[in-house]
C-alpha cells in the first residue's frame, strides 16, 4: 500500500530539508562567534538556531506516516530496507570513495578504516540514518499500541517524555531525576508526538506562541550563554533541548493548521519533497566543493551568503539525484 500524500506534511518535508542545508550552510559562521561582529553571527544565529526542528520534524512525519498504518512487519522492513538502507549504502559508497580521495590523498588505508567507513558512516550527516534505522526497528510494535492505545495513554507517553526532557536530560545534567526514565526517552517521543498531533487540532494562537518562545528561547538563550563563556553555547541547539521541542511541535501544528501551499510553489514543493532523502544524503560533498568555487556562508554578509549557499545546494543536490533517477537501475539507489 503507497503512502497517501498529505499536503501539509509533504510542506513539512520541503521545509525540514531546507533548514538542514541552511544548518549546515551556517555552521561555520556559526563557530565563529566572538570573532566576527554580532550583526553577522546573529545571522548565522537565525538560520542554524531558528531551524533546528530539521531532524525532529522528519521523526514526526515518520509517526504522522507509518504509525497509523497496519502493515504485515516482514513487508513493513522489506519496503523500509529498500526505500531507507539501500540508498544509504550507495552513498556511503560515495563518500568513502571520497574520503578516501580526497581527505586521505588516495593513501592506502586499513580494512579496519573501511570497516570504520561504515559501522559509524562515512560522514557525520549520517549519524541520522542510523537513529532512523533504530526507530523503524520500534515502528511496528510502537504502532499497534498507538492505534489501539486510549487517548489517556498516549497523553501519559508524551507527558512523561516532556518530564525526562526536562528533568532527565542528558545535555543538562544539573537537572536529574532520582528516578531513571529511560523507556520514556529519545526519538520515540517524537515519533509518537507526530501521531498524535496530525490526529488533533489546535488553535493557531498555541502552534505560534509554541514555535515562536521556542525558537526565540533558543537563540537568544545561545546569545547569551556564548557571551557569558566566551564562545559558542550549544546546548539549547540540541534535538532534545526544551526550547527545540516547542519550536518543533509548534511548526507542526502550525503547518497542520495552514493547509494551503504558497500559490506557485507546488511543483517546486513536489520536485523537492520527491528528492528529499537523496538531497540529504548527498549535499554534505556539494557543500564541500561550493566551498571550493567560493560560495559558502560568509563569501557575502551572512544574512545573503547563507541562503544562497544552502539554495544552490538544493538545486545542485537535487539535480544530481534527479539524473541519478534517469539511469536504469538506479531508482532504487538513487534516494
Amino acid at each position: 500500500m503507497a503512502i497517501p500524500k498529505v499536503q501539509y506534511l509533504d510542506n513539512l518535508r520541503v521545509t525540514a530539508t531546507l533548514a538542514v542545508l541552511l544548518i549546515h550552510s551556517a555552521a561555520n559562521v556559526l563557530l565563529n562567534f566572538g570573532k566576527i561582529p554580532d550583526s553577522a553571527w546573529w545571522f548565522a544565529n537565525l538560520y542554524n538556531g531558528g531551524f533546528r526542528y530539521a531532524v525532529p520534524i522528519f521523526v514526526m512525519l515518520s509517526g504522522a506516516l507509518l504509525l497509523p498504518r497496519e502493515e504485515e512487519i516482514g513487508s513493513f522492513f522489506k519496503k523500509s530496507f529498500l526505500r531507507i538502507i539501500v540508498p544509504f549504502l550507495f552513498y556511503n559508497i560515495i563518500f568513502t570513495v571520497f574520503n578516501w580521495q580526497v581527505r586521505q590523498s588516495g593513501r592506502p588505508q586499513s580494512l579496519t578504516w573501511i570497516f570504520n567507513q561504515f559501522f559509524d558512516g562515512a560522514s557525520y550527516h549520517f549519524w541520522y540514518i542510523y537513529m532512523i534505522v533504530g526507530v523503524y526497528l520500534f515502528i511496528p510494535i510502537i504502532g499497534a499500541w498507538v492505534r489501539q492505545a486510549p487517548e489517556s495513554h498516549l497523553q501519559f507517553f508524551l507527558g512523561m517524555w516532556l518530564v525526562t526532557i526536562l528533568f532527565d536530560n542528558p545535555h543538562f545534567p544539573g537537572l536529574s531525576l532520582p528516578v531513571k526514565l529511560p523507556y520514556f526517552t529519545g526519538y520515540l517521543g517524537y515519533l509518537v508526538l507526530g501521531f498524535y498531533l496530525a490526529k488533533h487540532s489546535f488553535s493557531r494562537i498555541l502552534a505560534w506562541s509554541l514555535f515562536l518562545i521556542g525558537t526565540l528561547w533558543t537563540m537568544q538563550g545561545t546569545y547569551v550563554q556564548s557571551l557569558e563563556d566566551g564562545k559558542f553555547y550549544g546546548l539549547l541547539y540540541a534535538n532534545f533541548s526544551p526550547s527545540v521541542v516547542m519550536s518543533t511541535a509548534g511548526l507542526f501544528m502550525l503547518f497542520k493548521s495552514y493547509e494551503g501551499t504558497i500559490p506557485g510553489t507546488a511543483r517546486f514543493r513536489d520536485w523537492v519533497s520527491s528528492y528529499s532523502y537523496g538531497i540529504y544524503l548527498i549535499h554534505i560533498i556539494v557543500l564541500f566543493y561550493l566551498v571550493k568555487i567560493k560560495i559558502y556562508g560568509a563569501m557575502w554578509h551572512p544574512s545573503i551568503g547563507i541562503p544562497l549557499t544552502a539554495f544552490t545546494c538544493l538545486l545542485i543536490s537535487g539535480a544530481i539525484v534527479w539524473v541519478l533517477r534517469k539511469i536504469p537501475g538506479m531508482k532504487y539507489l538513487a534516494g
